[in-house]
């Protein structure tokens, strides 16, 4: 029977996908092959047809017991013999299939690679004729891919132990470094590589920018209320990061009135069976699930596949993604992206994996626990702690003579001895088992895992430790490429396809999210320009994003918006910007509340990790370039009012506008008046100016009145509380004259003022050269960045940095006053003042 006459009789397929009956031909030729195909293009129709063609018994290894289960169940329901061996059986269930294998009842033999190292399932594979053995998830060998299984590294060994047999490894996401890695690892020099392009044109990328939880349910809903098929004649598929966000959002979904059930690995496996069941009978359209579901899901009307969060790798999310749209229809892969996700798994590659203390705990407690039986129990022990049969030795999964009894412990167990959570623990055994400091029997019974525990030495520690580093950087990097995918402003499909070493052509007849922004701006009519006051502060916003030298935040960008003097002293380049302080009139909340408009319309994405920043999407560029109107909803501001902040704003603040306007010969009343302000609130901004020393008192307070106060304040002492002076005072002089002429008492009895301190003598000691250099500067600096001198430093300050003389930046910033910020800003120019001369 050829191929072609196989494909039509056993599966009615009227013709191969690409790279189907190459593949085929390799093996019915006896070559071992590598076989890459992207998710849903049919790499287990491969094994199967050249299992039904071949003469013998096809062995399949597969990593997932329900991934068995369905492919058994595809083909039983074809008539077809096959059959899987898993932990899932009784062992009386077990015994019966090992018969029915030694008697060559089935073509196809499904089951997990520990299984390979069983002595009994050994003996019945030894008596039927191997007609190649099929390796599926073949990336889950190497330690680079993203779903490395230590299970797997046995492969090679069992292979060559099978004589070795023709070979065919399949996956869906190898990049060429693990396609490399699989071959080198199963030891196939010779193999021939089947890598089809990854290309599937009926797949739309998309990628949604969501900077809060809310931002995400409110996607979510959008998308579900508009996306073609949200009814229960189409199916789709919301993954998501955790068991708790796949019954938050499932129950999210449901209070929509949508159907919607979640899925996960906590959930038992007749309820994870059930809903599984109905997903793929079309019965349940949605469902919400973590990345426990998927493997062997070809329910062909997938119309969407939405990652509520972003997975770690992008080998993950495109395998995830292959599992829309197989019948060739329309379909939409999703990412709702939140820099947060990305700062949630830099977190999980930093506490993963165990230390190396913590794995010789482990090992420590494993080694502590009493043995199980003698290594040489006969074959006809009785059925005891480890549920075997009567007759059927215990044997490590290679099979060999024990040179140590078996040990038992449950994972939990193991857990609460050790105190490390589960993840941990679980990558704990994974490293001793891969560093063969355990070795685990064929099989789990009654959840307890049956352990030999090897020698520990310290020097393979020292070698896990460096795996476990050269594991985590890469990690890192493959987090990075994931991020990149969500950040660019490129073809998202290009950079999926470049990822693989997909030189091929990415042309879709709906590409991405991006693609498509810049065709609907090329083909669009010229946008409707900007006209309201709200649609050009959105302009604005993304204007100022574009052209801001450092990379801003949210919060950030809202300060420079708004003109804050705090960030400007912080970074000066800011106040450069062409739209510093453009939005002085309104609120912090304000001008936030606006860019949150325009990162959920789609203008701006956050990009980054614990600190995101933000960046214009294709559609802010071409909004931007065209300056169209942006609907967005934003407080009116009068005219009159953007001019009076305006006028604060480059006065240098609320306080230093009162100060320019008493400068321009008004009194506190007149300025008051002109600026909305209570005469007490314009006192309390003259009062700060004196004390700071850049207001005269004669020019506020009248002489008579100075005159009064100042014999009070002889009088009773003290000026520590103004209403012991208010009270000898008559009611005509307020606490803002009181205030003020307080400031200035205080300013010229200040230490600095009189004789006395280190300060002031450090200044008298060289003529007071440095301070009066130091002030000059001062005035200069003030004026160029068109601030107050005191902001820049105080008086006393100044003294200060006389007094110390420091000699570097590490000294000037101890100097009281200074700090680390402004030894940055100033602290060149301080030193060489200092340098320069006495």
């Amino acid at each position: 029977m050829t191929p072609r006459d196989a494909l039509h009789h056993y599966f009615a397929f009227p013709e191969f996908r690409p790279g189907q009956e190459a593949a085929l031909e390799h093996a019915l030729a006896g070559r071992d092959t590598l076989v890459v195909m992207p998710t849903g293009s049919g790499k287990s129709l491969i094994y199967q047809l050249a299992a039904l063609i071949l003469p013998g018994t096809a062995l399949v290894i597969s990593p997932l017991v329900a991934l068995m289960k369905d492919q058994m169940d595809s083909l039983t329901r074809r008539g077809l013999p096959a059959t899987f061996i898993n932990s899932s059986l009784t062992t009386a269930e077990q015994a019966k299939r090992l018969r029915d294998i030694a008697g060559g009842k089935y073509k196809i033999i499904l089951i997990a690679p520990e299984r390979l190292r069983n002595r009994p399932f050994r003996e019945a594979l030894a008596k039927v004729h191997l007609s190649f053995l099929a390796v599926d998830e073949a990336h889950c060998i190497s330690q680079w891919g993203h779903d490395f299984r230590p299970d797997y590294l046995h492969l090679a060994q069992a292979r060559r132990e099978l004589n070795p047999p023709l070979t065919l490894a399949l996956t869906a996401t190898a990049t060429p470094r693990i396609q490399d890695d699989i071959i080198v690892k199963l030891g196939l020099p010779r193999a021939e590589k089947i890598i089809t392009g990854f290309n599937r044109p009926n797949l739309t990328f998309e990628v949604f920018s969501a900077p809060s939880s809310a931002a995400k349910q409110r996607l979510l809903r959008d998308f579900l209320q508009t996306v073609e098929g949200a009814s229960n004649e189409a199916g789709g598929i919301i993954y998501v990061g955790t068991r708790r966000e796949a019954e938050a959002v499932a129950a999210f979904i449901g209070d929509l009135g949508l159907p919607v059930q979640h899925y996960h690995a906590g959930l038992d496996s007749d309820t994870r069976s059930q809903i599984q069941d109905s997903f793929l009978a079309g019965d349940l359209p949605f469902i919400v699930a973590t990345n426990a579901f998927g493997m062997g899901i070809d329910r062909p009307d997938v119309r969407f596949v939405l990652h509520y969060s972003m997975p770690g790798t992008l080998e993950a999310y495109y395998q995830e993604a292959g599992r829309a749209g197989r019948d060739g229809l329309p379909a939409r892969v999703v990412l709702f992206y939140s820099p947060r996700d990305a700062a949630l798994h830099e977190f999980f590659i930093e506490n993963d994996s165990p230390s190396a203390l913590e794995l010789r705990t482990v090992h420590n407690f494993l080694r502590s626990l009493p043995p199980l039986s003698h290594p040489e129990r006969s074959e006809t022990q009785s059925k005891g702690a480890t549920g075997e049969e009567p007759g059927v030795r215990v044997t490590t999964w290679d099979g060999d003579s024990l040179a140590r009894p078996l040990v038992a412990a449950s994972l939990s167990e193991i857990e609460q001895a050790t105190q490390l959570p589960q993840v941990k623990t679980r990558v704990a055994l994974e490293q001793l088992q891969a560093a063969n400091a355990i070795r685990r029997a064929a099989d789990e019974f009654f959840g307890q895992l049956r352990l030999e525990v090897l020698p520990l030495p310290d020097a393979t520690l020292s070698a896990i430790a460096k795996q476990v580093a050269e594991r985590r950087e890469h990690k890192r990097y493959q987090l990075e490429l994931m991020t990149h995918y969500a950040e660019t402003g490129a073809c998202r499909r290009q950079t999926l396809l470049r990822h693989f070493g997909d030189s091929g052509d990415a042309a879709a007849p709906a590409c991405c999210d991006n693609c498509l922004s810049r065709a609907e701006t090329a083909e669009a009519a010229p946008a409707r320009p900007a006209q309201s006051q709200a649609e050009r502060a959105a302009l604005i916003v993304l204007d100022t994003i574009a052209t801001l030298k450092w990379d801003v935040g949210k919060g950030k960008l809202a300060q420079v918006l708004k003109g804050d003097l705090k960030i400007e002293s912080a970074r000066p380049e800011y106040k450069a910007n062409r739209n510093f302080g453009k939005f002085t009139a309104l609120k912090l909340k304000e001008i936030e509340s606006l860019i949150s408009q325009l990162l959920e319309s789609g203008y701006v994405k956050q990009v980054g990790g614990d600190r995101p920043t933000l960046k214009l999407t294709a559609r802010g560029e071409s909004a931007l370039k065209a300056k169209a109107a942006i609907d967005v909803e934003l407080r009116p501001v009068q005219a009159v009012e953007a001019q009076r902040q305006k006028a604060k704003t480059e006065a240098g603040g609320t306080v230093a506008l009162s100060g320019q306007l008493l400068a321009r010969g008004l009194s506190p009343e007149q300025i008051a008046a002109e600026r909305g302000l209570t005469v007490g609130t314009v006192y309390s901004h003259l009062g700060a100016l004196i004390a700071a020393g850049q207001v005269d008192v004669n020019a506020v307070v009248p002489a008579d009145i100075q005159k009064q106060i100042r014999s009070v304040i002889e009088t009773v002492g003290s000026v520590q509380q103004l209403s012991a002076l208010k009270a000898h005072l008559p009611d005509t002089i307020d606490y803002g004259q009181i205030r003020c002429v307080v400031n200035a008492w205080l300013r010229e009895h200040e230490p600095s003022a009189a004789a006395p301190t280190p300060q002031t003598s450090a200044a008298s000691a060289d003529g007071g050269g440095l301070f009066e250099r130091l002030r000059a500067w001062r005035l200069e600096k003030a004026r160029a960045l068109k601030m107050p001198p005191y902001v820049i430093f105080w008086d006393q300050t100044l003294h200060a940095i006389v007094a110390a003389r420091p000699k570097s930046l590490k000294e000037l910033e101890a100097v009281r006053g200074v700090g680390q910020t402004k030894a940055e800003q100033y602290g060149e120019e301080v030193l060489s003042l200092i340098r320069s001369g006495p």
